[in-house]
């Protein structure tokens, strides 16, 4: 499995997913990830950004977006979006 993500961004988490739909929507960075026979595939580090636009979707604003911006996902309602989620771990001082 890939985990895309910005080179300055710590992505150490296992645990449980949780439905896209309970995903934070205030700009906190999570993991992102969709499903094949319950084994998630490729994830995303990206937060929600609610005045996000892609060209590729004229007309929808608001979608999930990498930290540097450069990579979008969309909801786009037929499966070809995220389907799950997991907080990031906060990384430890030490």
């Amino acid at each position: 499995m890939m985990v895309h993500s910005d080179a300055s961004v710590s992505v150490p988490f296992e645990g449980e997913w949780s439905d896209i739909a309970t995903a934070p929507k205030d700009g906190s960075l999570i993991r992102l990830t969709w499903m094949i026979e319950d084994e998630p595939q490729d994830e995303f580090v990206m937060r929600w950004g609610h005045i996000q636009r892609n060209g590729l979707f004229p007309g929808r604003v608001g979608m999930w977006v990498s930290p540097c911006g450069s990579f979008t996902w969309n909801e786009d309602g037929m499966g070809g979006g995220p389907q799950f989620w997991q907080p990031l771990k906060e990384p430890t001082n030490g």
